[in-house]
């Protein structure tokens, strides 16, 4: 009788590891990459800051009020990390740096001169991307 009353919660868990095994195949794993940015001659005035701008969503798709405010560890250095979703290894990344007012998003900033900066995502080591005014 003992063996009966564990066969029956051990045959329910079984059933339930194999529904979710079936239902597996349509699971979506997210995941992300980050990368650390770094902005060298960033020489600001009190108001504002340097933010970076690129072609992802994290980054603001070129719009520089959704841009992402950058630390500065050491003036004139900016330097922050930003996670991207569902990026692959291998997929590159177009950014700038941007000088912004931090109260006015809308005002216009100063970007880094042309051409682009791009990054290339990877797992490991972490892509560090460096940018200069």
């Amino acid at each position: 009788m003992l063996r009966i009353h564990y066969l029956l919660p051990l045959s329910a868990l079984l059933l339930a590891i194999l529904s979710a095994a079936n239902a597996g195949q349509n699971v979506q794993i997210e995941y992300f990459l980050n990368v650390s940015f770094t902005c060298h001659n960033g020489h600001t005035k009190p108001g504002y800051s340097v933010f970076i701008s690129g072609s992802r969503p994290e980054l603001g798709n070129w719009d520089p009020s959704k841009a992402v405010l950058l630390k500065n560890p050491g003036h004139p250095t900016w330097s922050g990390r930003v996670q991207f979703k569902n990026v692959k290894p291998g997929d590159t990344l177009e950014w700038k740096c941007i000088i912004r007012n931090e109260k006015d998003p809308l005002e216009k900033p100063q970007w880094q001169p042309d051409p682009d900066n791009q990054v290339t995502f990877a797992f490991s080591p972490e892509p560090q991307a460096v940018g200069t005014f």
